[in-house]
């Protein structure tokens, strides 16, 4: 991004100097700043699009992202009817999301170059179906060992919408309104397993465990059909300096169909390799860990310790469970999203107002600083109140409090890695499930073992520590980038 500045500017710089005026060459955004990315001047370019279709595209891409987490926790609320039935223990019973959630972070190492060459629509139609596969398998499975390997394809086959769901948010929408869509994006990634908690529990209350895996199959399988019709393909090759085209012309239907990506060369072997090369640098590592480890205490820690939790301590029912962790984090996120998407691009704009037109990535970072304080003090209250065993409404205050702090924290940051690289590989889901997948192995024998205001405040601490990543990039992550410079291996999708 830097290196895109520097190159805007001096272009700029270089049509005043021969005397063109620089709006007739760069195209501008409302304020007059030169649109970073350019776009080109063909209107199927996805940049180009009307709202109406960016919008469509963005809330089914979104409801995508929504139905991982949704589908892997819809069962979450009924571990004790699911361990009574097939003789198993609650902790047992939780392995079944954990196993879902880790095969859903290292799926998208595969589908993220593969959707980089041959276009996002292709694996969201392909990973859906094996989605639906997966649910009817889990709910037709009669023994534990049936379970747990149709739930691990259910990771698999779930795993498109948070693995590149993000890069369809950066082909359709220039940087300055990032942070107010990637907000859009992240609320429905967020609220996946908040709604599923609340719909999950009144599901094996009164119609049977078993039905937490149907209706994600028929929910999923309805959603592939619309998709199929009406999503469109986003993946446009565009030269992100002058906005020229690099692709042949395209007609509308392409878009629906699968023929609408000109493969620029083919998948290598190599490619798979991509996201751990983006490890070595430091905007997207030291984000990638401080949000891994802020989902996982924000929302996965809820989920999977919730019933274990809120059923011995204060003898919820399903249902009951499902309402306390759903609807407390469902409002946390809503209400913390008004401080984070529309806070983002506000910061951007004002420093690049302030700064001639030159917008810097960071600048994004400085709205996360209530969700370092906010996040880490609803866990603690969370597991302060579990622990005391005060009345249910301490801890369902204390994970809204979280909830909140988390959107703050997860806007930015995915605002910021997008903005901050030229690539679209990010090991964001990938290392964020990797943490997650392991709290329901450790979390609720942890707190047995000390108390649950212990546990959950060695892991709040963790997650304020890890903080300083976050203000090390403030101070210096520009110079980095531009001592770096870009990644240059994908220059030729």
């Amino acid at each position: 991004m830097a290196d895109i500045d520097e190159k805007l500017r001096s272009f700029s710089e270089h049509e005043d100097a021969a005397g063109t005026p620089p709006n007739a060459t760069l195209k501008l955004d409302q304020h007059g700043f030169p649109l970073r990315p350019q776009p080109s001047n063909d209107p199927k370019d996805p940049l180009n699009w009307n709202w109406w279709l960016k919008l469509s595209t963005l809330l089914q891409v979104s409801f995508l992202a929504f139905l991982g987490p949704f589908t892997q926790a819809y069962i979450n609320s009924a571990y004790a009817p699911l361990a009574a039935s097939l003789h198993i223990t609650i902790v047992q019973a939780s392995y079944q999301t954990t196993i879902a959630i880790v095969l859903a972070g290292v799926s998208p190492i595969l589908w993220s170059p593969i959707s980089n060459v041959y276009g996002r629509r292709p694996i969201f139609i392909f990973v859906s179906a094996i989605g639906i596969a997966a649910h009817a398998a889990a709910g037709a499975a009669q023994s534990w060992g049936g379970i747990l390997a149709a739930r691990a394809f259910v990771g698999i086959g779930t795993s498109a919408g948070m693995g590149i769901g993000a890069a369809v948010v950066a082909d359709m929408y220039f940087m300055h309104e990032r942070g107010t869509y990637m907000g859009v994006y992240t609320v429905f990634v967020t609220n996946g397993a908040h709604v599923a908690a609340v719909a999950g529990g009144f599901t094996a209350k009164y119609i049977g465990w078993r039905w937490c895996y149907w209706i994600p199959a028929i929910i999923v399988a309805g959603n592939w059909l619309i998709n199929f019709f009406c999503l469109p393909e986003t993946l446009y090759h565009r030269d992100p300096l002058t906005g020229q085209s690099l692709q042949p012309s395209r007609s509308w239907l392409q878009l629906f169909n699968f023929t609408g990506v000109h493969a620029r060369r083919r998948l290598r072997l190599w490619d798979i390799t991509h996201v751990f090369v983006m490890l070595k640098y430091p905007s997207v590592v030291l984000p990638t860990i401080y949000y891994s480890v802020s989902f996982g205490l924000g929302s996965v820690l809820f989920a999977v310790t919730g019933s274990a939790a809120f059923g011995s301590i204060y003898h919820f029912d399903t249902s009951q469970i499902g309402m306390a962790i759903g609807l407390s984090t469902f409002v946390g996120t809503l209400l913390g999203e008004l401080l984070a998407g529309p806070v983002s691009d506000r910061v951007l704009y004002l420093y690049t107002k302030a700064h001639a037109g030159v917008p810097k990535p960071e600048a994004r970072l400085q709205a996360t600083w209530p969700g370092l304080i906010i996040l880490p003090a609803g866990v603690i209250i969370e597991g302060v109140c579990l622990q005391h065993k005060t009345h249910w409404s301490g801890p369902v205050m204390g994970m809204g409090i979280a909830a909140f702090g988390l959107q703050i924290v997860q806007t930015n940051i995915f605002a910021y890695m997008t903005d901050a690289s030229s690539s679209s590989q990010m090991p964001r889901s990938e290392l964020t499930q990797t943490f997650s997948f392991t709290l329901g192995f450790y979390m609720i024998p942890f707190a047995t073992a000390t108390t649950y205001g212990t546990a959950w405040s060695v892991l709040a601490v963790i997650d304020a520590v890890l903080y300083i990543g976050i203000i090390l990039l403030m101070w210096r992550g520009r110079e980095w980038r531009e001592r770096m410079g870009p990644p240059n291996f994908d220059k030729d999708i």
